[in-house]
């Protein structure tokens, strides 16, 4: 279990991400764990995607891309997918060793996150669209979040545990985190403490959420009871808004705008 007790934060490194490839400093929107030592990031001012040995410290490949990539996240072997939003397109990517294109899918404008589920990709567009894509594209399921927003900015987690599965998705300018079924069907909302804004989110096990907030605060939400901890001082979270977390090596990572910072856990 992670929430045993309250975790202790030990900062550790950080992990360049600057490469001789760059052309601009680097504009970090999302990271995802392959396995304990692999780590793929998006790039938004270089349109890359970067491959990383977070063990050696080093970048392994860069793959520039036709636009700029927003969303990330990691698909069974050695894959990752990849939201190229002004494209709207979602690449999916063979990363061993060297990153290349496998595959394109089409998908509608308006494209933010992705997250990968059962054989299946979670999508999620702007305004609270939220769609169940077979991997070759074909629309599973579809449905809109209710959101009294204008536009929102809505970070998605997915967690499996056994036959269950749970997406999360924080509604930041409504001040809460809804948990969907695999169908989409909403569960259950969570309101979130006074003054936070959910920035990102992070299944890390069953019932068990991280949530860094605007004012950069990180927190604990326990969903079988609701209960919300606060966790860290606000300096060593400032700007996470994409966070990644090892089992194996009990390491948090999380983006910032120019780097990915990672904390041991204890």
């Amino acid at each position: 279990m992670f929430f045993k007790r309250t975790p202790q934060f030990q900062p550790l490194s950080d992990i360049p991400v600057r490469t001789t490839r760059d052309r601009d400093n680097p504009f970090l929107t999302s990271i995802a764990l392959l396995s304990s030592d692999r780590l793929v990031v998006g790039d938004h001012d270089n349109r890359s995607v970067k491959l990383f040995d977070v063990v050696q410290d080093e970048v392994l490949h860069q793959l520039r891309v036709d636009s700029t990539p927003l969303s990330v996240c990691s698909l069974p072997g050695t894959r990752a997918a990849v939201a190229l939003p002004f494209d709207n397109t979602i690449l999916i990517l063979n990363c061993d060793n060297e990153l290349s294109i496998v595959n394109r899918i089409t998908v509608q404008e308006d494209l933010q996150e992705l997250r990968y589920s059962n054989g299946h990709l979670i999508v999620l567009y702007n305004f609270g669209k939220i769609e169940k894509l077979h991997m070759n594209g074909a629309v599973v399921r579809q449905t809109n979040l209710e959101t009294s927003s204008l536009h929102i900015y809505l970070p998605l987690s997915v967690m499996t545990e056994g036959n269950v599965t749970s997406i999360y998705v924080g509604d930041y300018d409504n001040r809460r985190i809804l948990r969907l079924d695999e169908d989409l069907q909403e569960q259950q909302v969570y309101p979130v403490p006074d003054g936070a804004e959910p920035w990102g989110v992070l299944a890390v096990e069953e019932n068990q959420l991280l949530v860094s907030d605007r004012n950069d605060r990180l927190w604990q939400l326990d969903t079988t009871m609701g209960r919300w901890t606060h966790l860290k001082q606000k300096e060593w979270f400032k700007g996470a808004y994409t966070m990644a977390f090892c089992h194996d090596r009990h390491v948090l990572y999380f983006s910032v705008i120019n780097a990915v910072k990672r904390f041991a856990i204890s």
